[in-house]
């Protein structure tokens, strides 16, 4: 029954991150009631090859932020959420409180050196949702056990955020999923509210120099109020997303 604006994003990893973003400002134009975002992405033998080509694929499963890291491992999953009005829904239920995007184009498929690129989706995330760094108790990190990225991403967090901020990589459990990996790891943002769980970072054993205390390799709980979840694409496709408990949560 669902009718009304339709459309496909796709700007690689951060695809179904920046779906969110897009529904928010369809919503708040009075352009939609209310919107199913989500994404999809399969394994199939173009992207096996590509990656394979780029020499970014790990033989064995990934260690996201290892001193030791190889490469991704890639993994297949769908994940869709309702985003509504937030007067229209439960006052229970989380609620989107802050994104940000940018596209730094660096370079095709190596992350800006500096992180700039996602440290202005992280910026633009805050700003949003009107918290500061020391208010996020989560971090869903990109983390693809890729060298680069993992090497920028750790050091933005690492200065940005408090010693206390639980973070990690959860890709260790389902793999790199592309253009999926936006839902999935809100979903799992999502849950750590829900539920007061923070994973670990799984098959990981001696964190890399770049990283900081807030990279965790045990799962943990706890509080969770304010959730961060980041997406990063090919291109400098960038997206954080923040969450945060409804009023009655």
């Amino acid at each position: 029954g669902l009718e009304g604006p339709c459309e496909t994003i796709s700007t690689a990893c951060s695809s179904s991150a920046k779906a969110f973003a897009s529904a928010e400002r369809l919503i708040r134009l009075g352009l939609a009631d209310a919107a199913v975002v989500g994404g999809v992405d399969t394994l199939c033998g173009s992207v096996l090859f590509g990656f394979n080509s780029l020499e970014l694929v790990s033989p064995a499963p990934c260690r996201p932020f290892d001193a030791q890291r190889d490469g991704i491992s890639l993994g297949e999953a769908a994940g869709f959420a309702l985003l509504e009005r937030a007067d229209a829904g439960s006052a229970a239920a989380p609620l989107l409180l802050g994104y940000g995007e940018a596209s730094d184009a660096h370079h095709m498929s190596t992350p800006h050196p500096q992180g700039l690129g996602a440290e202005r989706a992280l910026d633009d995330a805050l700003a949003r949702a009107g918290v500061p760094t020391t208010a996020i108790d989560y971090i869903n990190m990109h983390g693809t056990a890729s060298t680069k990225n993992d090497e920028v991403e750790a050091a933005l967090v690492a200065r940005r955020f408090p010693a206390t901020t639980h973070a990690s990589s959860t890709k260790g459990f389902t793999g790199h999923t592309l253009g999926a990996a936006g839902i999935v790891e809100a979903v799992i943002s999502l849950l750590a509210l829900e539920n007061g769980w923070m994973p670990g970072t799984i098959n990981s054993g001696t964190l890399d120099a770049e990283c900081g205390p807030q990279i965790r390799l045990q799962g943990a709980r706890g509080e969770v109020r304010y959730a961060l979840s980041n997406s990063f694409g090919f291109g400098g496709n960038n997206c954080a997303l923040i969450f945060g408990k409804g009023a009655a949560a």
